[in-house]
């Protein structure tokens, strides 16, 4: 295992239309891969006999075939467990690099001395109807080169943003480091790579470059999660509630803000579509943002028909309120 070795791991379920897209990025890279490991989660379309058109022998497809048990964080967890590179570089099935993708991660890399060992790069959103839309954070840092981010500046970042940072198809860390950090959590419904990114930043920092490297394309059928309900606590809730305790000062004011913030951006979900179960906000901090504890009680107790203008007001708190304390 050298230091600059890298593997792609592709979890997939039914992405037959888009897999041969994500593998064809991997292997136009400037800067190659050291392994390809498709992992498989029980696909059922004709996804795998996309990746037997691609003859190259850095391709490993491994298969979890049991339907009762699928789930992305178990399926990107196989693919970290069986690779043998140092660094681990994310791609979703459904999404593509842009061809400097591995060599601006290799730039990263070689500056990736002391406790840095998370990379990310900017990215950008294409929308079913081919609008493409820059992330905020890689735009608020053009011209800034490099960037070494520590978890205070991680989260703070994404409170000012109102948005993650980075995005999973977007991220190289390395292997030892998600070990350390106990993997994805397989017991996560949703948001298991928010929950990923707190804790290996617990353990390492970040280095960034604002150069637009990937694609994540919205809105793509068939994913992992989309039919599981989130009328359900966050799973980024527990891991906050941890690290809160054992943080003081600056820090521990602003894991109290994310968890309010994440907390508020899963209810926006449920809203307008059903009742908001009162598990989804139990642990919000009241204090830091009392409004916003008010609408969460009335999506938990108004009538459907009204939950809409609910999610509304929870904008207005959020743009409102949230920001202008951030600034304080």
């Amino acid at each position: 295992m050298t230091t600059s070795t890298i593997a792609t791991v592709i979890p997939l379920y039914n992405k037959e239309p888009y897999i041969a897209r994500a593998i064809a990025s991997v292997l136009a890279q400037t800067r190659p891969v050291d392994e390809i490991i498709v992992v498989d989660d029980a696909s059922t379309d004709g996804s795998l006999e996309r990746i037997k058109a691609f003859q190259d022998s850095r391709i490993r497809v491994l298969r979890r075939t049991d339907p009762m048990q699928r789930g992305l964080p178990a399926t990107r967890n196989l693919g970290i467990r069986s690779a043998t590179s140092r660094w681990i570089a994310l791609l979703d099935a459904d999404d593509r690099w842009h061809e400097d993708y591995i060599e601006e991660s290799n730039k990263l890399m070689a500056q990736a001395f002391d406790r840095i060992g998370f990379l990310f790069t900017g990215w950008e959103s294409v929308s079913p109807n081919g609008v493409v839309t820059r992330d905020a954070y890689s735009v608020r840092c053009e011209g800034l080169g490099f960037r070494r981010l520590d978890l205070d500046s991680f989260v703070s970042a994404w409170l000012d943003l109102d948005a993650c940072p980075v995005f999973p198809s977007g991220v190289v860390i390395r292997r030892d480091m998600l070990l350390d950090a106990g993997l994805f959590q397989e017991r996560c419904r949703r948001g298991e790579d928010k929950d990923m990114w707190l804790r290996v930043l617990a353990i390492t920092d970040a280095l960034s470059s604002p150069r637009v490297c990937s694609s994540y394309y919205r809105d793509i059928p068939g994913a992992m999660n989309e039919t599981i309900s989130t009328n359900v606590r966050h799973c980024l809730c527990a891991t906050l509630e941890e690290m809160i305790s054992q943080a003081s000062g600056a820090r521990r004011h602003l894991l109290m803000r994310l968890f309010n913030q994440q907390v508020i951006e899963y209810a926006r979900w449920v809203g307008g579509r059903e009742r908001l179960s009162p598990d989804v906000y139990r642990g919000f901090f009241v204090s830091k943002n009392p409004l916003g504890y008010l609408l969460l009680l009335a999506l938990s107790y108004l009538p459907v028909w009204l939950l809409k203008i609910v999610r509304q007001g929870m904008l207005w708190a959020r743009d409102v309120i949230e920001r202008p304390r951030s600034s304080r």
